[in-house]
């Protein structure tokens, strides 16, 4: 498993696709009635698309990206990263209890919240500031004393703070996050349509916001 980012290619079309899938078990008895079991609590995916154009020219080794990608992942053997284009940013707002230290990162859809373990915090609420390493700087003004509170995000998603949020204090957190995925097969065709253009007219993944590909 590595965290290494699927290339971003200009090729990409439009057509993208994305299948929630989830393993039920069901049980039909004589008389009809079902009994069902559910083994995922989320969601897996997955995920199609197309590029219509690999270049290969003036200095463009677009071709060599994709192929190389596939070849270094030994087909759906290794698991990467994938940032899906138009779904890749969520906004996680947590209010303390005075208690709680640790929150879980999630990506909100209507009413159902799925938790996320692959994520780039980019901003949140004045006055957070963000840095390059993990642990990040969050100042605060409680009664006019400037103070600064360390506080870091986990690599399965959690946004962990050495002291609780007091009670109805609230603080947002943006950023961009990433599908774990591996490629659906172990085979991907290349065609070669003019001189050093190509394309690949079906890329397959299954994919996860969690580890579990």
């Amino acid at each position: 498993m590595s965290d290494v980012l699927f290339p971003e290619l200009p090729g990409l079309e439009w057509d993208l696709t994305k299948t929630p899938m989830f393993n039920t078990k069901i049980m039909q008895s004589v008389n009809g009635r079902e009994l069902r079991a559910s083994y995922q609590a989320v969601p897996k995916y997955q995920i199609s698309m197309s590029f219509a154009f690999l270049r290969e020219s003036k200095g463009r080794k677009e071709l060599q990206q994709l192929e190389g990608f596939f070849l270094e992942r030994r087909g759906s053997f290794d698991s990467f990263l994938f940032k899906m284009p138009e779904d890749n940013e969520f906004q996680c707002t947590f209010i303390g209890d005075g208690v709680q230290t640790s929150f879980q990162l999630y990506k909100q859809i209507n009413t159902t919240q799925i938790p996320l373990q692959h994520t780039q915090p980019e901003q949140s609420e004045d006055p957070l500031m963000w840095d390059e390493v993990a642990t990040k700087s969050m100042w605060s003004d409680p009664d006019d004393q400037m103070w600064l509170l360390q506080f870091g995000i986990t690599n399965n998603g959690l946004l962990q703070m050495p002291i609780p949020l007091a009670a109805g204090e609230s603080i947002t957190i943006t950023g961009t996050y990433y599908y774990r995925c591996r490629f659906a097969d172990d085979e991907q065709q290349y065609t070669n349509f003019m001189s050093k253009l190509w394309k690949a007219g079906k890329v397959e993944m299954v994919g996860s916001l969690g580890n579990k590909v």
